[in-house]
């Protein structure tokens, strides 16, 4: 039980670290304010869980994975909710979504290279 429960723990820990550690420098390097990089950390706590609960909840339900066109339909939903999340606690100063855009990619692209690598 305690085993199950610690692989829990990095199925959804790991990817949210990855994601935070690429999508920040990502952000630093574009020069996003410390305000900003704030807000961005937010929405990445608030959204990669949940869409790994939703990942987890297929593989757990049905014993495969969420199919190619399911997944970018996920990950179109995460640019969407924190590009609108990043212009309501931001302002309108950016194009917040063309930045969610390029952090999703970046940290999804990063994590099926880290995925090919080690598995």
């Amino acid at each position: 039980m305690l085993r199950e429960a610690a692989l829990t723990l990095g199925y959804y820990a790991v990817p949210l670290i990855l994601t935070i550690l690429i999508e920040s420098g990502a952000a630093y390097l574009c020069g996003l304010k410390k305000e900003e990089q704030h807000a961005l950390l937010l929405c990445n706590l608030l959204t990669n869980p949940f869409l790994n609960l939703i990942l987890y909840a297929k593989h757990y339900a049905t014993g495969t994975g969420v199919s190619l066109p399911a997944v970018l339909l996920l990950e179109a939903a995460v640019v969407l909710g924190e590009g609108f999340l990043l212009r309501q606690l931001c302002g309108k100063q950016r194009r917040y979504f063309a930045l969610s855009l390029l952090f999703n990619t970046l940290s999804y692209g990063t994590g099926l290279l880290l995925a090919e690598m080690l598995f």
